[in-house]
Parts: structure tokens; C-alpha cells; sequence
């Protein structure tokens, strides 16, 4: 099995990294790609069971922009192909979509993947506490961003927010699920936080009996969560 790390040196906010540690303990024998800005990615060219891109700023939104832009019809037709698994946290989500506005009105060209859009309002940052439906899964974690992205279709929505916010304000949807592509604005660190959907994504690559290194007390943490988040006071900014 071989997972691809994009840009690690880059997309590295928020606890992401976690992930990665994570995945290493939950698949040993697997092989670990860390891409770098100037290398091209692995999935373009041979076979990448998981790729994964987490938060970055957004300076380094428009450098990797710059890198991936003259790929991208391979990048869509990676995306529709359905032989890698694309796992996007945070703002990465945003690259995929036709444009992210600046704040100053002018557009960075996406990589087109969907029909969807992206508007930073920084020095403006949004930070919320986040409970999600996905499946029969509830996912625990927490969004902190400078945008919002429109024009995700429901039925390709990732998850539906309990609490807090979706990916824009006017919306309780959040993310995208489609085909083999998941994306979200839940960080946390994601698959640390919520050990049933790392089950689900370790299945989804082909693990039948996925076991987790600390299961037990991953579990107690996320019981102990879960009950937090059902506090009258709680406040979610």
C-alpha cells in the first residue's frame, strides 16, 4: 500500500500532522510519500492508494496552486478514476474548486476539480466548534479558516453539522463525498479524533478488520468528547 503526503513541509497547521503519525501506526507496512513543493505529485504518474493534503496558509494555497495548475485534467481525471482515495482537510478542500476570491475581489483560478468556490475574508478568521453527521458516524472537531466555500450540491455534501457551522455560513452542510474524494473543513486532528471513521477510511483501503494502535483509550477520549459537547454552556467560538 502506498500513501502520498503532499506539500508536509507546507500543509502542516492545526495539528494535521497528527494524521500522518497516526496512519504511519495504523499501517506499518506501508509505504509513506512525502512530496515536496518541486516534486511532482506520485498519483499523476503511478499507483497512490491515499492521498493526503491538510491545512495550509493561504500564501501557500497560491504557490501550490501554482504547481499543480498545469496538471490539472489529470488531476480531474485522477479524481473521477476512483483508484486513489483523496483525504482533504482544512482549506485544501478550496484548490479543487474554480476559483478562491481574495479579499480584495480578485480570483486565483482553481484546479476545477468541482463546481465550487471559495471567498477569504481575512484579517476575519472563523473558529467553531464542529459536531457532523457523516453516514452513522458522528465526527468530533473543530474549524478555524479566513473563507468559505459555496455551491456544494447536498448530495455530494460530506457531512451535515450538528453544531457549529457548515462550509459556508448559510448552510449545515459541510465538505465533499464524491466518488473516492473526501474533503472538509474539520480539523482536529481528523482521523486522531474520531476513531471510527479512520475505521471507515482504513476499510475504504481495503483493510477488512481495521485494528487501531490505542484503541481503547482513543474510544474513552472520544466518549469523554462527545459528552463535552452536549454542555448547555458550551461555547462553540
Amino acid at each position: 500500500m502506498r500513501i502520498e503526503i503532499l506539500y508536509p513541509e507546507l500543509c502542516c497547521l492545526y495539528g494535521d500532522k497528527g494524521n500522518t503519525m497516526f496512519l504511519q501506526q495504523c499501517l506499518p507496512d506501508a509505504e509513506f510519500v512525502f512530496t515536496q513543493l518541486n516534486d511532482q505529485p506520485r498519483f499523476l504518474t503511478d499507483e497512490v492508494d491515499l492521498c493526503c493534503m491538510y491545512s495550509m496558509s493561504e500564501q501557500s494555497q497560491e504557490r501550490i496552486l501554482q504547481k499543480l495548475y498545469p496538471h490539472k485534467e489529470q488531476i480531474a481525471q485522477c479524481c473521477s478514476a476512483g483508484k486513489t482515495l483523496f483525504l482533504l482537510l482544512g482549506n485544501a478542500m478550496e484548490l479543487f474548486g474554480q476559483y478562491i476570491q481574495r479579499e480584495d475581489g480578485s480570483r486565483i483560478d482553481g484546479l476545477c476539480v468541482f463546481d465550487i468556490y471559495s471567498v477569504r475574508h481575512a484579517p476575519k478568521r472563523f473558529n467553531s466548534l464542529i459536531q457532523a453527521a457523516f453516514e452513522n458516524l458522528t465526527l468530533l472537531g473543530y474549524t478555524s479558516r479566513f473563507s468559505d466555500t459555496y455551491n456544494i450540491p447536498r448530495e455530494m455534501a460530506f457531512c451535515q453539522v450538528q453544531i457549529g457551522t457548515g462550509s459556508a455560513p448559510d448552510t449545515a452542510w459541510d465538505g465533499i463525498h464524491h466518488g473516492r474524494v473526501i474533503a472538509t473543513y474539520l480539523l482536529g486532528p481528523l482521523l486522531v479524533a474520531n476513531p471510527d471513521f479512520t475505521k471507515y477510511l482504513l476499510r475504504q483501503l481495503g483493510v477488512n478488520e481495521p485494528h487501531l494502535p490505542y484503541e481503547n483509550a482513543l474510544y474513552e477520549s472520544y466518549v469523554c468528547r462527545r459528552k463535552e459537547f452536549q454542555r448547555p454552556d458550551l461555547v462553540l467560538e
